[in-house]
């Protein structure tokens, strides 16, 4: 097997991610340690890429059912793959689905107790063309916009939508929230290292009207190290923790 075509192996389950649309990168391992599926009976998984952030969910909640959606094919065919060989299959399962889409056939029908989504961006590195026709396709039909707006049709009355985003849309996303009839109840404020500025942002929204929480991560200290917040966070699931 060649090296890039490995499994990315975590504590109780490993994924394939050469074939989808989104890689497994930092974000997602903290938006699948960080976001609240404690009291979830129903999690869907917007844009899913491999179904890492799916599998994570099924591994922290172990009464949950888990719905992946995803509008890239080859996504979709890795994360039913990925979630075949996990120790929770008969939880999990992904479709071809345009978010927008899904909602309209699901609102009135189903909801969903947790919506997480780890929707694409461009970021100031390099891009291969690739990457950019597929980030583009995906910003399209998936925008933090778009989460917000169509998710809270399907979002049962006590549900949580969480995502993550750069950090300068903070505002813009709670005023879109505040705008949908919901609240932001839980934010992450997330720096690459201590002393450095903010680069993400991690946010829950609920249509109850909740008191703010508001916490900081970096991720390594100044000496590089990583820091205790976020192998405390991550433990459970990468091997190096």
């Amino acid at each position: 097997m060649s090296r890039h075509n490995r499994p990315f192996r975590f504590k109780q389950f490993e994924v394939f991610h050469h074939r989808s649309s989104m890689k497994i990168g930092v974000d997602a391992v903290i938006l699948g340690s960080w976001a609240d599926f404690q009291y979830a009976t129903s999690i869907l998984d917007a844009g899913c890429g491999c179904g890492v952030i799916s599998l994570m969910a099924a591994q922290r909640n172990k009464d949950a059912k888990v719905f992946a959606i995803d509008i890239d094919a080859e996504s979709v065919d890795e994360s039913n793959a990925n979630f075949s060989t996990s120790p929770w299959c008969d939880r999990l399962s992904a479709e071809l689905s345009d978010f927008t889409e899904f909602c309209g056939t699901k609102a009135g029908h189903s909801e969903f107790d947790y919506i997480v989504s780890n929707p694409p961006y461009f970021s100031s590195g390099i891009e291969t063309p690739e990457s950019i026709r597929l980030k583009a396709r995906h910003q399209g039909s998936l925008s933090p916009h778009v989460i917000l707006e169509k998710g809270r049709t399907i979002l049962s009355a006590a549900g949580r939508i969480g995502m993550v985003v750069p950090f300068d849309q903070i505002e813009e996303l709670k005023t879109d929230a505040d705008n949908y009839g919901l609240f932001t109840v839980r934010s992450l404020i997330m720096a690459g290292r201590t002393g450095l500025p903010p680069k993400r942002v991690f946010m829950e929204f609920s249509k109850l009207p909740l008191p703010e929480t508001v916490e900081y991560l970096a991720i390594e200290n100044t000496d590089g190290t990583y820091s205790d917040e976020y192998v405390s966070l991550c433990k459970d699931f990468y091997l190096k923790f």
